[in-house]
């Protein structure tokens, strides 16, 4: 069973979400985005450690293992690095919004 989300939480994912719109899609930017990132994963395992159990966790372990991975990768153009960059953003978006 899912607990719901706390309005607390709620308002930090939104907040979370504008942070990454002002931030962009630059590798200078990119280690907030990470923190960002990091931090919704540790606010969602306080809904438990289980992804099975848990769709926001299980959401942002996906993202995690699909796009976060590519972001680390060396790329010899920085426009490649960039869109992986850009895909990570917007896909993380997307699941903060759900999860709302």
């Amino acid at each position: 069973m899912t607990l719901p989300i706390s309005a607390a939480h709620k308002r930090r994912f939104e907040e979370i979400k504008k942070r990454l719109s002002e931030l962009g899609n630059t590798e200078n930017n990119f280690v907030q985005v990470e923190l960002l990132f990091f931090e919704a994963i540790t606010i969602s395992k306080e809904y438990g450690d289980d992804v099975q159990t848990n769709p926001l966790l299980a959401a942002l372990k996906q993202l995690q293992h699909a796009e976060y991975e590519k972001t680390q990768m060396p790329t010899q153009k920085i426009n490649q690095r960039r869109a992986f960059i850009r895909y990570f953003i917007v896909a993380f978006k997307k699941i903060l919004s759900v999860s709302n």
